[in-house]
């Protein structure tokens, strides 16, 4: 992975040109200044060689986002459009879900093929094109005569001919995707289709570069750019579902991103999952040293009831280098089928006692103490009536770490909570909490086995617990058979029957929204959840606060 095909870094981006600054830039004509013919020929021109000073693809994001902000320019109906030759459009400013489709065949009201007069024009060196269209939001103008303007200008970098379009505003929606030549490039030998585990996941980001690559040896570049739309074919090598490739410069812009083109040329470094992790610095830091794994948890497509919580995802990442400069290629893939590896998981196991008054039915959570994030009580216990729990900590990432502690009350409100308690994995915990604030760890010892476990089968705990709203409860299964989720009330009096049903080995999730069978919103309190399977029958407890 020492190369990125040209095909890839430019061919999306579009145009990452000659030389000079990158530095934002004030027309001498803004857009707010195009009056007429002459001032809109003199603002793309302008347009034109702002944008050959560009040298550096991370700069690229930059000045798309500039030319892309209302401002000098970009204001009402001015703005900028670059495409290929063939009419393929690169940037389109004013509506990004176009970048990418071809606008070869669109015509005017009046049945002129305004983008292939366009195209025409900047061939010739530059020239006016009038178009008419019924603009929805101006009255009258059916008869009124619009001008555009296009000019080309040659990359530096990819010797590739850039059209850049100014003044034609017409209704984008009738683009159509680019046409593509599936035999330019051929599959990889693990497609997005193929992806199950950590192993196939790093095999098709390697193989989707190690494509590219066999592609430029025996294609120029222009002979390629038209077929880049291949890489978003749904069921096509390149994308399956929810496993594409995306593409960040080191310093976290997203140059490609295979399932959504609004994400492309814009700063992903703050992106976080529902747990505040920043998910392309920490893929970018993998990448850097040397390639590896991020767990994250996004909003699954294919997950009804995920929205708030997400659903675990894997990510893979690497870096390499093209022209001297270096770029993270990267994909992921959802984690809830039993068949995919998550790898195996680190535990930490606790026992704690809490002392004070009313310390039974307390709900004890535990939430890593990481800087700059908030926190997430992701494992949670229930005191008895000696105000004792006893809990395990278990991840696919490493356990080992400072956490906090907190107690709640049936009400929701927070009685005790300690900070900067240590836990190391495969150790096994003794804790004295007391609910003014004091907190001693009475012992620590090895676990009876210290080596990582398997992701253990059965019923986990809702997540979040408690939950005010609603909550996801995750359930594997080691076999096939009839398969029963019931929600009880603390009479053990069955309300909501979840699932009943003849279900297949793998993991599944189901989201409760504190309602009864009948649809009515149920009390504030604790409720079991009993799964019944094959392999037996296990319950958690739920606290449902309103």
């Amino acid at each position: 992975m020492k190369h990125l095909s040209a095909a890839l870094v430019v061919g999306l981006a579009g145009f990452l040109v000659a030389t000079g600054p990158a530095a934002a830039q004030s027309p001498e004509v803004t857009a707010s200044d195009v009056v007429d013919a002459e001032t809109l020929e003199a603002f793309v021109e302008g347009a034109k060689a702002w944008s050959a000073t560009f040298t550096d693809p991370n700069d690229f994001p930059a000045y798309v986002a500039t030319i892309s902000t209302e401002g000098d320019w970009k204001h009402e109906n001015t703005y900028l459009i670059l495409m290929l030759p063939n009419g393929t459009v690169i940037i389109h400013t004013d509506d990004p879900t176009v970048n990418g489709q071809s606008l070869y065949e669109a015509e005017d009201d009046r049945g002129t093929k305004v983008v292939q007069a366009l195209l025409a024009a900047a061939e010739m060196g530059g020239g006016h094109v009038e178009y008419y269209w019924d603009d929805p939001e101006q009255e009258g103008d059916e008869e009124t005569a619009k001008t555009a303007y296009a000019t080309s200008y040659t990359s530096g970098t990819t010797a590739t001919t850039v059209v850049i379009v100014g003044g034609y505003y017409q209704d984008p929606s009738h683009a159509v995707p680019a046409t593509f030549d599936p035999s330019i490039f051929a599959p990889p030998e693990v497609t997005a289709a193929d992806v199950v585990d950590r192993e196939t996941l790093k095999a098709f980001v390697h193989g989707s570069v190690e494509t590219y690559n066999k592609a430029l040896e025996e294609f120029e570049l222009d002979d390629l750019l038209p077929h880049f739309e291949i890489f978003r074919e749904e069921g096509g090598p390149w994308r399956q579902g929810s496993i594409y490739f995306f593409l960040f410069t080191t310093d976290g812009h997203v140059i490609f991103h295979g399932a959504d083109r609004a994400r492309e040329l814009r700063d992903a470094t703050l992106w976080e999952d529902i747990h505040g992790v920043k998910v392309a610095q920490e893929l970018i830091k993998v990448a850097r040293a040397g390639g590896g794994f991020v767990e994250y948890y996004f909003d699954d497509p294919a997950v009804t009831g995920d929205e708030d919580l997400g659903s675990p995802k894997v990510g893979y990442a690497e870096m390499f280098t093209f022209q001297g400069r270096d770029y993270i290629l990267g994909a992921g893939f959802y984690t809830g089928d039993a068949s995919r590896d998550l790898g195996p998981v680190s535990r930490a196991e606790v026992q704690a006692v809490v002392l004070g008054d009313a310390v039974e039915g307390l709900a004890v959570e535990f939430s890593r103490a990481t800087s700059g994030r908030p926190a997430n009580y992701a494992w949670n216990a229930f005191t008895g009536a000696d105000g004792q729990v006893s809990l395990t900590i278990s991840s696919t990432r490493r356990v080992t770490g400072f956490y906090q502690i907190r107690a709640r009350n049936a009400a929701g409100q927070t009685v005790g909570q300690w900070r900067s308690i240590p836990l190391n994995q495969n150790r096994r915990y003794v804790l004295r909490l007391t609910l003014g604030g004091g907190a001693r760890v009475v012992r620590s010892e090895p676990m009876a086995s210290g080596k990582p476990v398997a992701l253990a089968s059965g019923l986990a705990p809702g997540v979040p617990n408690p939950f005010n709203s609603s909550t996801q409860i995750a359930y594997h299964l080691p076999g096939s058979g009839p398969v029963q989720l019931v929600i009880y009330n603390v009479l053990g009096q069955p309300v909501r029957t979840l699932v009943e049903e003849f279900q297949g080995a793998g993991s599944y999730r189901v989201q409760w929204d504190a309602r009864d069978q009948q649809g009515a919103s149920l009390s504030s309190g604790v409720y079991i959840t009993r799964l019944s399977h094959a392999g037996g029958v296990e319950t958690q407890r739920l606290l449902y606060l309103k």
